[in-house]
């Protein structure tokens, strides 16, 4: 558990669902967790479900804490930053999980002596499986990317990245389980179409999706390595594979993947 506290300023889903981790994998205690929101109602809400103090203002939120999570629209950062910037002092770290704020437009509403970390925090938040990437500044020290690590696990894993693969990492990890679902979907319908009901369909599916998972992480194979193994001569799992080769399955993948990149380019 850190001996230290945490502001967040902002208290909207995201920031509860990480309050929620933080609490639940005991990285804080939740009297050294401090919440200020705009609104009086989110941040009694959040005061009552999770016993972390409300703060009754910015400033009173920000001068107590070692930890500054900046959880509001990203239009409204620079007000922030205005009302925080001289109750923070040059030990404190900020972390910004404000979509397409990079480190460089933190430097310069928050001053580049500042310690800031920009987060895309995991989108499977309640089920803690999934990454949160983290990009850093010079400021911050080995020390501060444990107290980092440590936060972020608590919602699942976590990967350090380098600021210029934050785009492909919103496209292929944060919109990664929507591709998945529509698999898993698309399964469970085969499921329903081959005489199974639809509970038994998903309990199948999910099997299979998770024995999969598990499968390639505890032996490091390609998944190819794998399905070579699974297949004989003439065989039914064979006959299966062809046609999604022949759909052109593999591709149509990358596709989505290369196209939803391709969006988040365009909207930073």
């Amino acid at each position: 558990m850190l001996n230290s506290k945490i502001a967040f300023i902002g208290g909207g889903n995201m920031a509860e669902g990480i309050i929620r981790g933080i609490i639940s994998n005991e990285v804080f205690q939740p009297e050294n967790i401090i919440v200020f929101d705009i609104l009086s109602e989110r941040k009694k809400y959040l005061n009552t479900t999770y016993g972390i103090v409300e703060a009754e203002d910015i400033s009173s939120a920000v001068k107590s804490s070692d930890i500054v999570l900046v959880a509001v629209r990203p239009q409204d950062i620079e007000k922030v930053a205005q009302d925080i910037r001289n109750d923070l002092n040059e030990n404190t770290i900020i972390i910004s999980i404000c979509a397409g704020i990079k480190i460089e437009k933190l430097e310069a509403i928050f001053g580049e002596k500042h310690k800031l970390v920009r987060v895309m925090p995991n989108t499977m938040i309640d089920v803690q499986h999934g990454f949160s990437a983290a990009s850093i500044n010079e400021k911050v020290s080995l020390s501060d990317k444990e107290i980092i690590q440590e936060i972020l696990t608590s919602l699942g894993q976590t990967m350090f990245i380098d600021e210029s693969l934050f785009n492909s990492f919103t496209a292929f990890s944060c919109a990664g389980p929507a591709y998945v679902m529509y698999f898993i979907a698309a399964l469970v319908d085969a499921g329903v179409q081959s005489g199974f009901s639809r509970k038994d369909s998903i309990a199948i599916t999910l099997e299979n999706i998770m024995a999969s998972a598990l499968t390639i992480e505890k032996t490091g194979k390609h998944p190819y390595q794998i399905t070579d193994t699974m297949t004989s001569p003439a065989g039914i799992t064979i006959d299966g594979l062809h046609v999604l080769s022949e759909s052109g399955f593999h591709g149509i993948v990358m596709s989505s993947v290369k196209q939803a990149l391709k969006r988040t380019n365009e909207l930073e």
